[in-house]
């Protein structure tokens, strides 16, 4: 039978605004009927076509997330009690979160705060990687603007192949609806530490601005990102030092800075790529959401 490519693209797009949905409300009482309702889909078929789509039950992903977000927070905002990190990701109870914890993980939240990740996780497969230095950068703490963006994603893993196929699919869709324009902003989202998350799940996010009348669209997805208060540090390089000079923000900037990651996903805002700078690099902006400890 004949495959529908633009069909495919749209069940993607729709299983992505749940994705999105589920992102942005972690913290609240989430069950199935909201979740498919974001996604325009009933709940009866939602739960088949999200879980033939991510290869997870939406109860499953849910959980995932909201545990390997508390991972993260255990790790990286040593301000907040676990009780306070548990009632942040939706959890109802310290008592049930240390349950699901234990049982994912297989370490307590406590000796996973005080060991961090490496306790429970395997390091990532490209360890060569993680073991060169980091990519120091200056930076400097900056008010960002909110962005409204399309985007489409990769749910399996920072790898360059399935990231660039992310990014032509959203260039195309831009493309023929004239939103490629000198003020357009392109953005990528990293939601996941492949130290916590396993690597074939990490989310990324291909994003571009789009005008905030732009509401729902069939084949992309569609988020705000939201402004306030980001280091800010410009990288010029390839590919893989990115990884790198996000180990320098966490490993070496933030400690002695005064400040914790704040509540919000990081990104990256392209200001070149290879074809358009003269030395062949990326030139970046990391963006990592901060408050003060």
């Amino acid at each position: 039978m004949h495959r529908d490519s633009r069909s495919e693209q749209i069940y993607k797009s729709r299983v992505d605004a749940a994705i999105i949905f589920i992102n942005e409300h972690l913290a609240d009482d989430l069950n199935l009927e909201r979740v498919a309702q974001a996604a325009h889909f009933s709940p009866f078929h939602f739960h088949r076509i999200f879980t033939m789509t991510v290869g997870e039950t939406p109860h499953e992903f849910m959980n995932r997330v909201r545990l390997e977000k508390a991972a993260n927070m255990l790790v990286k905002m040593g301000a907040l009690s676990i009780t306070e990190i548990a009632l942040a990701c939706g959890f109802s109870s310290s008592a049930t979160f240390a349950r699901s914890f234990k049982k994912h993980f297989g370490v307590t939240a406590s000796a996973y705060r005080e060991h961090g990740a490496g306790l429970s996780t395997p390091a990532p497969a490209a360890h060569d990687r993680w073991s060169e230095p980091t990519v120091p950068l200056d930076v400097e703490i900056k008010t960002m603007p909110r962005f409204h963006v399309a985007c489409v994603s990769n749910l399996e893993g920072y790898g360059l192949d399935l990231i660039h196929k992310a990014w032509r699919t959203l260039c195309r869709w831009a493309d023929v609806r004239d939103l490629i324009t000198p003020e357009a902003k392109m953005l990528g989202i990293s939601f996941d530490d492949p130290w916590i998350t396993p690597q074939d799940k990490c989310r990324y996010y291909a994003c571009i601005t789009v005008p905030e009348g732009m509401t729902f669209d069939h084949t992309v997805g569609l988020m705000d990102i939201e402004g306030g208060k980001y280091a800010v540090g410009r990288l010029a390089g390839q590919p893989r030092e990115i990884q790198l000079a996000f180990r320098f923000f966490y490993g070496d900037w933030l400690p002695g800075s005064g400040y914790q990651p704040a509540d919000l996903p990081c990104y990256e805002l392209y200001h070149a790529t290879p074809d358009t700078d003269p030395d062949g690099n990326f030139v970046v902006d990391i963006c990592i959401p901060v408050t003060p400890l």
